[in-house]
């Protein structure tokens, strides 16, 4: 036995009735508290003092009541290091048939063990401390994620949404249990449109590809109910090791208000646009009109500083309008050759008058290295210098303001690295009152003064050169200035243009502005009013030789106007250029003439009493074509005040052909009707074509079909035209049934698709207005509006009956 416990490393002690010592093995004191007192006779209870009180114990053990007795993970070293725990049983000694009835104490390391359940115990415990944060950061978050006031969505990778929370389930309509599951293209059907793109295939294990929010893009989504939500979103790809989950994780703001408030922005700097400009456009347009009488020299340079000065107080009124768009950066620069000096003397031309009055002598130090022509935006070039000239002025009392220009080559500038691109640096230097050099971080900030008793001394919003800095950057250029106090002051801005060799070497230079700008060349150079016509050349229109007689033009024009200046300077322009015209003071009036009198045109105003532009637009295109005394829908030119870009496209989806923006130079208005009278003729000779082809054939059918095109593509074969006519209804018919359906379920994509195949089926057969009319309601679809697109449908309905009974009376004829 004691070989058996010494193989198992276990170690003994025999003991009498007394807790005696009677025998032990060679390796206890290994174990003892006090090793060298671990000797025969020795009380076992000194040795292992875990013994003491177990006296009833072992006499039950002895008298045969209890087999054993352990006492297991006593300590009996406490250094962490070297930790030593050991287990004592204590039993009957088998070995022993004594009256004595000794018993043994078998001791045995249990080091190994006690240290292995402690440390289970350890992870134990931290694991559940684990879980119950765990717990806590999933509670946390789950109240962020009800509390966000934004819609999230999680969706796996093929798109299916897995989680909403409270915000989606309020903004969508949707309960979570009834939208878990659905493709997120339910609710953003444009959603393949956005990267990330549902089903692309992305190494989700790339860091780069994990947890990247994608920018906030705007675009609709569609709620249980149909309705249609303006939102921001942005979405990200996410990863997680719980439940390997990977997918896309969406976030949806609503921005309805938001665009709401844009709305109301919009209308009204529209309104202010309006209400501005139409006074100003008077100005000019008399102005205009008495440059081209007879005038007295002196009368003519009277003239000239009206009309320019009107022009520059609307192109600053266009700018002040537009500073809502250099914050957002959705200003656009124009592109255009023009004349650097030019530019420079419009500036001064202006100002001279007033720095006359001062007594200021203004002076362009001119040199041969200032280019001839640059390319750019000379209304913005222009605005900057007058806007840094004024100041001049304004704050020099006495003494001289020059202005300055030097050139500086590519490899001086890091913004531009095109050819021929060249920082041209301008410098307006004056000897005013100056700046304290503490001040001058003001100076380019919005609505900001270099102190207030300037604002009440000299006038002024401080928004002047804030506009300047934005436009200085916009044109890749800076500005900064340099000032003393009571010394003067030099303001400095660079831009980066493209410089137009002078193939000729000559140089036109004035060292000192005197004598301002005449005649025509100004108002030809001040003209950058856009129109719908493109590549239209700028022409000479002071000699009205260059104009047709009134008798060589057939165009029968309405011109719409409540205006009464504005009726008197149109209807001028139109005489001085050959054309005549009847007036309208309203929509309403305008579609009762119309009825009456068969027009070619019609100049549109857009704000007008009772009917306004846009709205007799709307009303002209539901009247079917034979509603018009012409037969045919006139040309219609938006002729507004309203200069905005979102009012030009409001014009152009109302359906108007073009737009002309008040105050309208005679140059721009004669380019636009030439347009549109070659345009308008072609269209009347098409159509005694048809009128003679429906006459010969079969009676007097009117057509919507271009049979100039038709006979091209038939060579002259009336059978086959026929025949591709008949195939043409064919297929239309069920396709404007299918549009029907699809305009009641607001099915946009069902929408589009089918009015983009009859706009191309109608534009093979040469069916012109079924083609725009198809086009127009693409657009609608595409949009994703309904109103109107039922008129459209009409409008398809009304030319294929038309094409249905000319085949009809074909076949009548024949028989």
């Amino acid at each position: 036995m004691t070989n058996l416990l010494s193989v198992c490393r276990i170690e003994y002690l025999i003991i009498d009735e007394n807790f005696k010592i009677l025998e032990k093995s060679l390796g206890l004191n290994h174990f003892t508290d006090i090793p060298n007192e671990v000797k025969p006779g020795q009380d076992a209870r000194i040795v292992f003092p875990e013994l003491e009180g177990l006296e009833d114990i072992f006499d039950a053990i002895r008298q045969g009541e209890q087999d054993n007795f352990e006492l297991k993970g006593i300590m009996r070293s406490q250094d962490t290091d070297s930790p030593l725990y050991i287990d004592i049983r204590i039993t009957n000694n088998i070995q022993e048939n004594s009256s004595s009835n000794p018993l043994i104490i078998l001791v045995e390391d249990s080091t190994e063990r006690m240290v292995l359940e402690q440390s289970l115990f350890q992870g134990a415990n931290e694991a559940n401390l684990l879980l119950r944060n765990l717990k806590a950061c999933k509670e946390y978050i789950d109240q962020i994620v009800t509390s966000m006031a934004d819609a999230l969505l999680v969706t796996t990778l093929s798109g299916k949404i897995k989680k909403i929370n409270l915000a989606a389930q309020i903004l969508l309509e949707y309960d979570e249990v009834d939208i878990l599951g659905q493709s997120i293209t339910k609710i953003i059907r444009e959603v393949n449109s956005y990267p990330p793109i549902i089903g692309e295939s992305i190494d989700i294990f790339q860091p780069q590809n994990i947890n990247t929010l994608k920018k906030e893009v705007e675009t609709f989504c569609y709620t249980k109910s149909g309705k249609k939500i303006p939102v921001a979103f942005s979405s990200s790809i996410v990863k997680t090791e719980v439940e390997h989950f990977q997918g896309y994780v969406y976030i949806l703001r609503d921005i309805t208000e938001r665009k709401q408030a844009e709305l109301a922005k919009q209308e009204f700097l529209a309104m202010i646009s309006h209400e501005v400009r139409t006074p100003i456009s008077s100005v000019i347009g008399i102005a205009n009109l008495l440059l081209d009488s007879e005038l007295t020299v002196e009368q003519k340079n009277f003239i000239e500083i009206i009309y320019t000065s009107g022009d520059s107080l609307l192109n600053i009124i266009n700018d002040f309008l537009d500073f809502s768009k250099i914050q957002s950066g959705n200003l656009e620069l124009e592109e255009e050759p023009f004349s650097l000096r030019n530019c420079i003397n419009e500036a001064f031309y202006l100002l001279a008058p007033t720095a006359q009055e001062k007594g200021l002598k203004l002076t362009f130090l001119d040199t041969p290295k200032v280019p001839t022509m640059i390319v750019g935006d000379i209304t913005r070039l222009r605005q900057v210098l007058i806007n840094l000239l004024s100041n001049a002025i304004k704050f020099t009392e006495t003494g001289s303001i020059e202005i300055s220009v030097i050139i500086r080559k590519n490899s001086d500038i890091n913004h531009s690295s095109a050819a021929n691109t060249e920082e041209i640096q301008f410098s307006v230097k004056d000897t005013g009152i100056g700046i304290p050099s503490d001040r001058l971080e003001r100076l380019f900030k919005a609505f900001s003064q270099v102190n207030s008793s300037m604002t009440r001394q000299y006038g002024g919003t401080g928004l002047g050169l804030a506009i300047c800095k934005q436009l200085c950057e916009l044109m890749g250029g800076r500005i900064w200035v340099e000032s003393e106090l009571n010394a003067g002051s030099t303001f400095y801005f660079t831009i980066a243009a493209s410089v137009i060799p002078d193939e000729s070497g000559s140089q036109e230079r004035c060292p000192e502005l005197a004598v301002p700008l005449r005649g025509s060349k100004l108002r030809a150079a001040s003209c950058r009013e856009g129109s719908g016509v493109e590549n239209s050349e700028v022409k000479n229109y002071d000699n009205n030789a260059n104009y047709h007689s009134p008798d060589s033009h057939k165009l029968r024009i309405l011109l719409t106007e409540d205006n009464l200046v504005n009726q008197k300077i149109a209807l001028k322009q139109l005489q001085s250029l050959g054309y005549s015209a009847d007036v309208a003071v309203n929509g309403q009036e305008a579609l009762q003439l119309l009825e009456k009198i068969p027009y070619d045109l019609i100049l549109m105003d857009y704000q007008m009493p009772i009917l306004d532009g846009l709205e007799t637009t709307k009303e002209i295109y539901r009247w079917q074509e034979s509603s018009f005394a012409s037969g045919r829908r006139p040309v219609i030119i938006a002729m507004t005040a309203n200069a905005m870009k979102e009012d030009k496209q409001m014009c152009l989806d109302a359906g108007m052909d073009d737009y002309l923006s008040k105050p309208v130079m005679k140059e721009k208005l004669a380019a636009v009707l030439e347009h549109w009278e070659s345009m308008i003729s072609k269209v009347k000779e098409t159509a005694a074509t048809e009128q003679t082809i429906s006459t010969t054939h079969v009676g007097s059918v009117d057509l919507p079909i271009d049979w100039e095109r038709l006979h091209q593509i038939s060579e002259n074969n009336l059978e086959f035209e026929f025949e591709l006519l008949q195939i043409f209804v064919e297929d239309i018919q069920p396709r404007l049934e299918v549009m029907k359906i699809a305009i009641t379920a607001h099915d946009f994509e069902q929408l589009t698709l089918q009015a983009h195949q009859i706009k191309g089926a109608s534009a093979n057969m040469g069916a012109t207005t079924m083609h725009l009319a198809a086009q127009k309601l693409e657009q609608l679809a595409d949009n994703q509006e309904h109103q109107g697109g039922t008129n459209f449908i009409s409008e398809l309905e009304e030319f294929v009956k038309r094409i249905q009974e000319f085949l009809i009376r074909s076949q009548e004829s024949e028989l």
